[in-house]
């Protein structure tokens, strides 16, 4: 079973261990079990509690680089969360 991902570009790079950086996350798109323990309206309301638990389950990075992100780097991870509970089709232009 293939899971669907996307890529988050940073905005500021993560440090990571012996000096290292990242400058992108992959984030693949949750199932059930990961969402287990959430309750699904705080995910939808982007709750940061409920992201640093979801986030790394769902990418490489780990609960303490998620606590220690710049707020300027946490709304692309959240926005790349929220994308999986919308389908595109589903989204309509608005009219005027």
């Amino acid at each position: 079973m293939s899971h669907k991902t996307v890529i988050v570009k940073l905005v500021s790079a993560i440090e990571v261990a012996d000096g290292e950086s990242i400058k992108e996350v992959e984030l693949r798109e949750p199932m059930a079990g990961e969402l287990r323990g959430l309750k699904f309206s705080a995910v939808m309301e982007t709750d940061v509690d409920s992201m640093v638990v979801l986030i790394p389950r769902i990418s490489a990075l780990t609960e303490r680089q998620l606590m220690n992100l710049k707020p300027i780097n946490l709304l692309p991870l959240v926005e790349g969360v929220l994308g999986f509970f919308v389908e595109d089709d589903s989204l309509t232009p608005a009219t005027a």
